[in-house]
């Protein structure tokens, strides 16, 4: 049977991604703990290969992983075993879900390939004409289904900063970009997107970030520790300057958003025609 060859590049960015699903669930779950908010079902949007999940769930919390590339779900059965949680393959602008189903909804890395085409080598991203209107229905359906008093955390590379280490020509490479980008949106972007529906804050960077890929090259080691200092120092300056201002410098974005009244019923709806469901077990009864 001819199988279609596998980019050695997207086999690198999943074993990076394997080490730092633990890491940055670990992140947001000190946040979560801060925020005292008690997480009975979890939504990890854009989850890819569903690394996540399984460092996500734990006794009292169901676990749901959206994402719609074919790949991506091909390998989550491949290594079934090895899952915890729900995948579900669907798309982000029509989510399967009841309003106000989920405590928590988390979208790392996900937004910016919402409304472009991209392409590499080289790397080459376009701008669709609905773009900005596909991210504001996005994160219209992450409010949607996560309950009044949840919380939701998003994260993405920043698009007001000038230089972008997470899309290059290969793992690790960086883009020089203008401002603003045709590919990251900024702060300013998802307030605008989620205005009169959620409270849009910033979070501090500090640890959520490793530098795996970019410590590959011998720049990125050099430069590791001045920015972990310069993350430091704007995460201090975090408390004292608008969010709106300091969020301009940050190379990469950690958000929290708070859902706006009203409150939602809060139940799981069956999954539509077009959605696939897959689960570590061999039975979907327990979801739907």
């Amino acid at each position: 049977m001819h199988t279609e060859p596998v980019d050695p590049e997207l086999l690198l960015g999943e074993g990076l991604e394997k080490r730092a699903a633990a890491e940055r669930v670990a992140y947001y779950r000190r946040r979560l703990d801060r925020s005292r908010v008690q997480v009975a079902r979890l939504l990890d949007l854009g989850c890819g290969n569903g690394y996540a999940l399984s460092a996500w769930s734990s006794p009292g919390t169901a676990v749901v992983g959206v994402d719609n590339s074919p790949y991506r779900f091909g390998r989550w059965i491949a290594e079934r075993s090895r899952h915890a949680g729900y995948l579900v393959m669907a798309d982000a602008e029509r989510l399967p879900f009841r309003d106000g189903v989920f405590t928590c909804v988390v979208s790392s890395g996900m937004i910016e390939h919402v409304g472009v085409d991209e392409s590499r080598p080289p790397y080459q991203v376009l701008p669709r004409p609905d773009r900005d209107e596909k991210r504001e229905v996005v994160l219209g359906e992450m409010i949607r289904t996560t309950e009044e008093h949840g919380i939701l955390f998003l994260d993405f590379p920043n698009g007001a900063f000038p230089i972008d280490f997470w899309h290059g020509d290969r793992v690790g490479s960086f883009r020089r970009h203008p401002t603003p980008d045709s590919l990251l949106p900024t702060y300013d972007d998802i307030v605008s997107w989620t205005r009169n529906k959620a409270t849009v804050r910033l979070l501090p960077l500090a640890n959520r970030l490793q530098y795996r890929q970019v410590s590959r090259w011998w720049w990125g080691r050099l430069l590791r520790i001045p920015m972990i200092a310069f993350i430091q120092t704007l995460d201090a300056l975090r408390w004292i300057v608008p969010n709106t201002f300091i969020a301009r410098f940050y190379p990469f974005l950690v958000l929290a958003a708070a859902p706006s009244p009203p409150a939602h019923d809060g139940h799981l709806l069956p999954v539509p025609p077009g959605s696939v469901l897959c689960r570590a077990c061999d039975s979907a009864d327990e979801y739907v």
